[in-house]
């Protein structure tokens, strides 16, 4: 795979590493080229493990979709080169022998959702399945500012990175390697995608692009709060139609003919409950203005 000068060469380049930290990791190309074909050579394995995990997920009712992955030999060679100087650091390196104890996403897992409180039904699911299999405590990536209350007593909460996910780290029992399982929304999702895309990891350092790819994020955010905020909506508007409040009209009415009863304790009773409702229903509607103001001014 890297048996000329040229194709080593090309590769540096297009992972943007530099000749200074290849020679960092202490690596040599015959070592790479080793752990790349035994990679190459168990990677049908490494998708049907990856598969059957997707399939006994997707039985969660709360998965809107789920989607996997198996590591490319090129990004997998590249994570090594990078991370080899911390183990050189600690006496330790990653070797043709080891590094499937070293890498631990050879797989992965994408949950998406399509509110971001349909988490807690996932995690729940996630947990009573895998919690004997978990190889790390599962942690929840937010950006600061975000709410926390989702997340607190359930998960560890980092503040450190500029994504919105929820990881889980789960070891297969029969291969001894890792999955690593990640759950966003549908916007987290298409944002974390267009900004691999657009700045990783060629282009960290570009200011304009992080400005950019940061107003987008914050857009992400909003949209979640806003999927929040209709759901809830709609379930509150729905429960008071249930009770048969239709609009104040109709609860008006209803006081002016009951109050000739206002001396019977059961009249006063349901007079009071109606108007309960009232307040209640005026909330939606108050909530729903509110929400068309945010709109206009989007």
């Amino acid at each position: 795979m890297f048996q000329t000068a040229d194709e080593q060469k090309e590769f540096l380049r297009y992972f943007n590493i530099s000749q200074k930290q290849f020679r960092t990791s202490m690596l040599s190309w015959d070592e790479l080229d080793r752990i790349a074909q035994d990679y190459i050579n168990k990677k049908d394995e490494h998708t049907a493990t990856v598969q059957n995990y997707v399939k006994k997920i997707q039985q969660c009712a709360y998965v809107h979709s789920c989607g996997y992955r198996v590591k490319e030999v090129t990004h997998l060679i590249e994570k090594i080169i990078r991370k080899n100087p911390k183990y050189l650091k600690q006496g330790k390196a990653i070797l043709c022998d080891n590094y499937t104890e070293y890498i631990t996403d050879f797989m992965g897992i994408r949950i998406l959702l399509l509110f971001k409180e349909d988490w807690t039904d996932i995690h729940d699911y996630l947990m009573k399945e895998y919690s004997g299999d978990l190889a790390e405590e599962p942690f929840a990536y937010i950006r600061k500012g975000d709410d926390r209350s989702l997340y607190e007593g359930k998960v560890r909460i980092v503040e450190e990175k500029p994504y919105r996910s929820v990881h889980y780290l789960i070891r297969d029992k029969k291969t001894g390697l890792c999955i690593e399982v990640q759950v966003r929304t549908l916007f987290e999702e298409a944002w974390s995608e267009i900004d691999h895309k657009l700045r990783y990891p060629y282009n960290l350092s570009n200011k304009m692009i992080a400005s950019y790819l940061e107003i987008m994020n914050r857009a992400a955010g909003m949209a979640d709060e806003m999927g929040t905020f209709l759901h809830a909506y709609l379930r509150e508007f729905e429960k008071a139609m249930e009770e048969d409040v239709a609009d104040e009209n109709e609860v008006y009415h209803y006081i002016l003919e009951q109050i000739q009863n206002c001396d019977d304790s059961e009249a006063k009773t349901n007079i009071t409950d109606k108007i309960k409702k009232a307040q209640r229903y005026r909330e939606l509607v108050n909530a729903s203005e509110i929400l068309n103001n945010i709109l206009k001014n989007i």
